[in-house]
């Protein structure tokens, strides 16, 4: 299974967040410090907005931030409601696709059972974890929260 960009951003998007700690990042500062386009993040943001994972604070000294403390996102939940729409392959898309092996193929059903595995493991992780269990990770993200981007 592949994340889509607008999943990873996401992911990304809400550590920056997580580490900042209040402090108001814009998404400027975030897309500067990924090398991503302006635009693709601006649609990240306004989903985890819409969605209620940020806060979005306009005017000059405005930003983003999270809504929600760290230990209350879940992983799986969020990725779950960003992927929800695509599927594995051809056959599990909602009008099932074109697929001549699809009235005979069991492989759907399998996959489904994989992709549902895949999430109850995400389903287990908030953010606080994902900060906590890669060794530095946390020290990394606040030192790129910090840097000026050029």
């Amino acid at each position: 299974m592949q994340l889509s960009r607008f999943t990873d951003y996401a992911l990304r998007v809400t550590m920056h967040l997580a580490v900042a700690n209040g402090r108001l990042m814009s998404t400027r500062e975030i897309a500067a410090i990924h090398d991503a386009k302006y635009n693709h993040l601006a649609k990240v943001t306004q989903w985890l907005a819409t969605e209620g994972y940020i806060e979005t604070i306009r005017g000059r000294s405005g930003g983003i931030t999270l809504a929600k403390r760290p230990e209350d996102i879940y992983v799986g939940t969020l990725v779950r409601k960003l992927e929800s729409q695509s599927s594995l392959v051809e056959c599990m898309r909602e009008d099932g696709g074109d697929c001549r092996l699809s009235p005979a193929c069991g492989l759907a059903s399998i996959l489904k059972d994989a992709e549902e595995s895949f999430f109850k493991t995400l389903d287990q992780f908030t953010l606080a974890d994902v900060l906590k269990r890669q060794s530095g990770l946390f020290d990394l993200l606040l030192g790129m929260n910090t840097e000026k981007p050029s």
